[in-house]
């Protein structure tokens, strides 16, 4: 009948309809799925950033922190580079040593060798000592004769101390000090006239280098600063002279056994420091 055609078309339109919808729910549940999937895959990600971002953190303060140490090591390098320059010219003195001389004599005794000796292991050990040589003469004669005699007997330990040692000139200062007089109410014993004809050797070093130099010298004395050193009072050993003026012939040069003089020695002969004051 004409009533059961129209319901069955209208099941059919239904039927169609319902499988229309039912294709787009399924579409829309894939989108879901698939949104839900990126949503997942964003989530990741995201959490990888975070982690990127905890390392980038952690990295930036220990760069900071290095920086802070670096820093502080570079002020510090700094200070000591300003305290060195600081005391560049400043000495320590850790030494002082005598080497005595006949009457009118330059030549080194056999009894002052350790004296010399250990002086140059000192100036061995530590490249930046320095030695400061004071030559002195007795009172006796001009002082013109007692100028010369006194920078001869300086020349004389600075040839053994090169020539021996292989000590480099630079570290090594010369200063001829002439006639010692003798102290008010003193006289001309020949023990006081002895004590005079010497050469004066102190040994110092930079306060630069201080803390290398104490681990390298062993000093016979307390360091201290560089002060002005009186005259001994008198050597080990000084036998009893005549008193006598010291003989006026010319001073002659030191005699040391060792190899041959050289350029070296001559080159020595010439050395007239301005500010050893001695007349040419």
């Amino acid at each position: 009948s004409k009533l059961a055609q129209q319901l069955t078309a209208t099941e059919t339109n239904l039927t169609e309809r319902a499988a229309v919808q039912e294709t787009k729910l399924r579409e829309t549940a894939d989108r879901a799925g698939e949104s839900l999937q990126a949503i997942d895959v964003a989530d990741q990600r995201l959490n990888g950033l975070d982690l990127r971002l905890g390392e980038v953190r952690a990295r930036a303060s220990s760069a900071e922190i290095l920086a802070d140490l670096a820093t502080g090591a570079a002020r510090d390098v700094e200070a000591r580079l300003s305290q060195r320059l600081t005391n560049r010219n400043r000495h320590r003195l850790l030494d002082t040593k005598f080497v005595y001389f006949d009457s009118g004599q330059t030549e080194i005794r056999s009894q002052d060798v350790n004296e010399l000796e250990d002086v140059a292991k000192a100036l061995t050990a530590d490249p930046n000592a320095t030695l400061e040589l004071q030559g002195f003469a007795d009172s006796r004669g001009s002082d013109r004769y007692n100028r010369e005699l006194s920078r001869e007997r300086v020349e004389a330990v600075m040839r053994y101390l090169v020539q021996r040692h292989g000590i480099e000139l630079r570290q090594l200062r010369a200063i001829p000090m002439g006639k010692e007089a003798l102290g008010a109410g003193e006289k001309a014993s020949p023990e006081a006239l002895a004590r005079a004809r010497r050469v004066d050797i102190r040994l110092l070093a930079p306060w630069s280098s201080w803390e290398d130099a104490q681990s390298q010298i062993a000093p016979t004395a307390p360091a201290q600063t560089v002060t002005v050193i009186p005259a001994p009072r008198g050597p080990a050993t000084i036998s009893a002279l005549p008193v006598q003026a010291e003989p006026m012939q010319p001073p002659q040069p030191a005699r040391i056994d060792g190899p041959p003089r050289g350029r070296l020695l001559e080159f020595l002969k010439t050395i007239r420091p301005k500010e050893l004051g001695g007349e040419e």
